[in-house]
Order: C-alpha cells, then structure tokens, then sequence
C-alpha cells in the first residue's frame, strides 16, 4: 500500500466524495455523521479507513475498530477496505458486530472476572431451555400465562436489567447465578444481553484491560448508530470515553426501527454530550430518483426531522422516479395488477432479483396469491426469511463461493476471498517466506480441482453432507469456529450447515442437478425477493412493491407511531425508480380480514397529496 501525505490523499474506486462527506473522513475528533439512506454510510467508513491507512494516520501497530449491527455489514465492510488496500491491513482493521465485540473482550479476559461471575468456559449461548429450567427453579413459573414469545422477551429483559456485581437477591440476580455456572446437570448459558454486560463489567473494573484496549484502537466506526441500544451505547462509552481514541458514529434518525430491541432514542445527543463530538450531515441521495427523493423529504415533518437540502443524483432527470397507489377489494386483484405490472418491468429490462416485494410484517399472509400468479407466467417469487440469514453467515458465503470457484474458475472476487481466507486459517497469511504462500496456494488449487471432479463425475450428483463436510475438513472445523466465535457454542453451527444442505438439495433438484444454477438460484439470482420491512434494510431494489399499507399490517401504530413511521420511512426509501404501495381491503389470511386505513390514514395522506403517486382504484361491482 503505497503512502501518500494527507494533501495528496484522494477516495479509492473513483468515488467522488460530497463536502461534508470529505470532512468526516479526514476529520479526527469525534464526529457524528447523519447520513440518510442512498448517502453511502459504508462506502464513507470504507474511505476513511483508506484515509487513515494511506496518510499513515492510524500508523502500525495501531487498528481500527468498526462494529456493525448484522455479521454481512461487518464482512462487507472488511472486503471492502481490504480489497482496496491489501492484506497488509487485514489484521490491522477489526469489523464486527457488538455481538461479536463484547463476546471476544469476554472469552479474552473471563479469567479477569471475580469468580463468583466467571461463566464456565465451554457455556452455551441463548440455549432458551436451559434459560426457561433456570427461571422455574428460581421460583418464577409464568404466573400470568405469558406466551412463549412474551415469556422468552420477559426473560431477555428480566436478564439485561441485572447490575454488577451481583448483590441482591431478586429473580434477575438468582437466574444469573445459575445460568453463569450452570445447574442440575445443565451447561452454563449466557445470552448475548448477558456477554454485553460482562465484557462492560471486565473493562470497567480492569484499568489495565481499558488502557490495552485504547491503546490498540485508536480509531472506532460504529456503523447504523441510532440502533444502539443502552448495554451496546454503556459499554462503547465504559470502553473509549475519555480516551484517545477517535470515534465515528454514523446513523438516521429517520431510520431507527429497533426500538423493540431497545434501541437507544437519545443516543445521538448522548454521544455528543458524552463525547464532545462534532456532528456532519450527509445531503446527497445516490440512490433513490428525484420523485422518490421528495416523497421522502415529506416525511420529514412526521418523523420530527428538521428539513435539509437532501439532493438525488446528477445522474436522474428531475422528472425521474414513478410512484403508485394500489387500492383493490381482492387479493386476486391485486395479484393480477402487480403481476402484469412486474412481466411489463421485466420486458423492458429490469433484472428479476431487482424487484422486491415488501411487508410490514408477515409476508406470508400477504403474498400467497402473488406468488401463485407469478408462477404461472413463469417468474418465481420467495419469502427471503431463511435464505437471507443464511446466505449472511460467513461460512455459507465461503461454501457457496467455494463450490461455484471449484466449477468456474473465471471468478476474481470468489478467487481473492477464498485464498486470503484459506491463508488466514492455515497460517500462511501471516508467513514470511514466499513459498509458505504458494504451497498454501498450490493445496487451494489442488482441493478445488478435487471438488469440481467429485461434482462433474456423476452429473452432479455428488454427495451434498458428504461434500460440504469435504470443504470444511480442508478449511479446518476448528479454525472457521475460532475465526467466528458465534460458531463456538451449542448447536448452531451444525445446525447451520443441515439447514443450507436441505435448501441446497432443494435447489439441486430444481436447476436439475447443474450445481451453479443452484447455487445462483439459492442465492437469490433468478427470483423476486419477499421480505419485511426490518430484513431489507441496508438493501436497494430498482422497484419495490409494498403491499399492504393497511391497519391490520401496522397493527400497533397507536402504542408506537413513531417506530412504525421509521419502518414506512425505510420501505420507501429502498426503491431506486419505481415505488408501488398496494391496499386491499380484504385479507383472507388475517385474523381479521376486513381492513381499514383509519388508524395510519396519514400515509395515505401523504400519498395522495397532489403530484406524488398515481392512483388506481379497482372494485368489485
């Protein structure tokens, strides 16, 4: 990686970065960026990481800390800065998620605990049986018939009120002890709440631990900020308040739907007031079409936004961007009108898997009829649920990319990813002879070429458990566990790769045994993604269906208006053309069939303001 001055310091890829976006990279204080959604938050950590490695800024051994929400953010942004600036900057550049952070800084210094909170080494995580056994013995048994899903949150939120050390006795703290060490022939059990809390606990009553950590992350990303919760936000601060090291916050308010999940509402004026921080705003949209762009821009005032000058791309027209207004009596209908509508998109150019269908909630009791009438011209739909957490997890991905580089070797990007990640396991990735990289290289080829003659030599029908045990073996079951620790604990590995061997034996027989259809097909090439508004985020389509714009879809919008204004926010904001809201007034699938839009008249408001979407009404006679 060549060294420049920071005066010469210019974007990687040819990017051309806005003003306020070029600030943020070269600045170092504390800083907040707000970026809406197309304002190309991963791309501006991925310069400044470039930035601080180019100009020396970050000087060896120095790292950069970047922690992400979902383990595919935290690898993207990896590839990302280490395919720009070599290896030499892969051990230097630590993406992850909190998840990920606070379970390292645990397994590292558990021995730093008091033993009393010291969980057994080989503890499980999230084990829900072991969790729900260890409230009944403590004496809780559901006096009030929660169900399973209300009772496992009441746990969850009974566990992460718990402070440390522990020195009363109430429900929280008795579960705590047992969980930690374990009980009744049961293994420990810690949920991710519980690691976040120990790893704060470690760093915030070991000074030498703080001061190691500070010193070794000089510079700090956090990435989708404004879902920071109040365990992730406590241990940033408990980790880096006070210290050196510059910290990076980039987020949208406009986009926090995680409330549930306990996202942190004041987390922007706390990191300012708590980190002195400068705060930038990102303006440009380099996504979405001017049309689309202002029918965001409306919501601003719903969602308590202060207005600013956000600016689609100089690439549209200003008359770009087509928005419509669905409303039918049927499902039928409004299966027709959107499957007409997507064969005529398709015709014109737009590639399938550039066209997603979403829901607020439930996909499956709003798409069966769609579905149904794509097939029948030929076009496949899917609810992407279990596909889309599966294809996120790293050593699917690293399946996937083998196989398909085992049968095609004119794959660049496959061929990068696999060696460096075959180096890194096998220590070759650190050597410093050169022919330690090569024989790595040369056993790389060799098991490759392996794989592809197993799969060829039957017509593709190898062995699917049998092939996928063949890879791990050569990568080391070991050592992918070690490089992803959520893999260590329980069942979840091995129950990961049965779950991608039935969809791939799926697949296999629908492509007909042609191994990189399937895998293509798996991955989501050849088909219409379905999804919720929560599993789409960070995604972009060139047009996007939200079907069901109905009370019954926002079921709960009284009790928390604000979050669901944040999910419509985020579903509108996807779509790159061409944006189509859809609602039926009558659902067969629901528990209450007949809908209404009173409750979130306000979005139907808001799209029948004149100039923003077309309307068009279908009823029965």
């Amino acid at each position: 990686m060549k060294k420049v001055s920071k005066d010469e310091w210019i974007p990687s890829d040819n990017i051309v970065l806005e003003e306020n976006a070029d600030f943020a990279v070269k600045c170092e204080d504390n800083i907040l960026v707000v970026a809406g959604p197309g304002a190309g938050k991963t791309e501006l950590l991925a310069q400044k990481a470039g930035y601080l490695f180019q100009t020396n800024t970050c000087c060896n051994p120095q790292k950069i800390l970047a922690i992400s929400f979902k383990t595919d953010a935290a690898e993207n942004l990896k590839q990302r800065v280490c395919r720009r600036y070599g290896d030499e900057v892969k051990s230097r550049f630590s993406s992850m998620t909190y998840d990920a952070f606070s379970k390292r800084l645990l397994d590292r210094f558990r021995l730093a605990l008091p033993v009393e909170l010291q969980p057994s080494k080989d503890y499980e995580i999230d084990n829900i049986e072991t969790i729900d056994a260890a409230f009944k013995k403590s004496g809780y048994n559901n006096p009030f018939n929660l169900k399973k899903r209300d009772l496992k949150q009441f746990y969850y939120q009974t566990l992460s009120k718990v402070e440390l050390p522990i020195k009363q006795e109430n429900l929280g703290e008795k579960v705590w002890k047992l969980l930690l060490k374990g009980f009744d022939g049961k293994k420990a059990t810690l949920d991710f709440k519980m690691i976040c809390i120990l790893a704060e606990y470690i760093i915030r009553s070991n000074p030498k631990i703080k001061r190691a950590l500070q010193y070794t992350y000089t510079y700090v990303f956090l990435d989708e900020f404004q879902d920071t919760t109040n365990l992730q936000y406590r241990l940033v601060k408990t980790c880096f308040k006070g210290s050196k090291s510059v910290i990076t916050a980039v987020g949208d308010n406009k986009q926090r739907i995680m409330l549930w999940a306990g996202a942190l509402k004041s987390v922007f004026t706390d990191f300012k007031s708590d980190f002195s921080s400068q705060e930038t705003q990102l303006i440009m949209n380099h996504r979405s079409a001017p049309r689309l762009v202002l029918l965001q821009k409306q919501m601003y005032d719903s969602l308590n936004e202060k207005s600013i000058q956000v600016k689609p791309s100089s690439k549209w027209n200003s008359s770009d961007g087509k928005i419509k207004l669905l409303i039918t009596d049927s499902e039928q209908d409004e299966a027709k009108i959107i499957c007409t509508d997507i064969k005529n998109m398709i015709d014109r150019g737009v590639q399938v898997n550039d066209i997603c269908i979403l829901c607020k909630q439930l996909p499956q009791n709003y798409s069966e009829e769609i579905i149904n009438e794509l097939s029948q011209i030929g076009i496949r739909a899917r609810i992407e649920n279990e596909y889309q957490d599966l294809i996120k997890e790293p050593i699917i991905d690293l399946l996937i990319r083998f196989i398909l580089l085992a049968l095609d070797r004119k794959r660049p990007n496959d061929w990068e990813y696999v060696k460096c990640t075959y180096a890194d396991f096998s220590g070759a990735g650190n050597a410093q002879q050169d022919i330690i990289y090569y024989e790595c290289q040369d056993k790389l080829t060799k098991k490759l070429n392996e794989i592809k003659e197993l799969i060829t030599a039957d017509k593709g029908k190898a062995d699917v458990e049998l092939l996928l045990q063949d890879i791990m073996n050569f990568f080391g079951v070991s050592h992918i566990k070690a490089h992803y620790p959520a893999y260590q604990q329980g069942s979840y590995f091995d129950n990961l790769i049965v779950k991608f061997e039935k969809f791939l034996v799926d697949e296999l027989s629908r492509a007909s045994n042609d191994w990189i259809l399937a895998l293509e097909s798996f991955c989501g090439k050849y088909s219409i993604p379905i999804m919720t508004i929560h599993k789409s985020k960070g995604l972009e389509y060139e047009a996007v269906y939200f079907v069901g714009v109905e009370d019954g879809a926002f079921w709960n919008f009284k009790s928390q208006p604000d979050e669901d204004r944040c999910a419509f926010f985020v579903a509108i904001s996807r779509a790159k053309q061409y944006l189509t809201f859809t609602y039926c007034s009558y659902r067969t699938k629901l528990r209450i069939p007949q809908q209404s839009h009173d409750s979130i008249n306000e979005f139907f408001e808001l799209l029948k303001t004149p100039g923003v979407a077309e309307i068009q009404e279908l009823h029965a006679d």
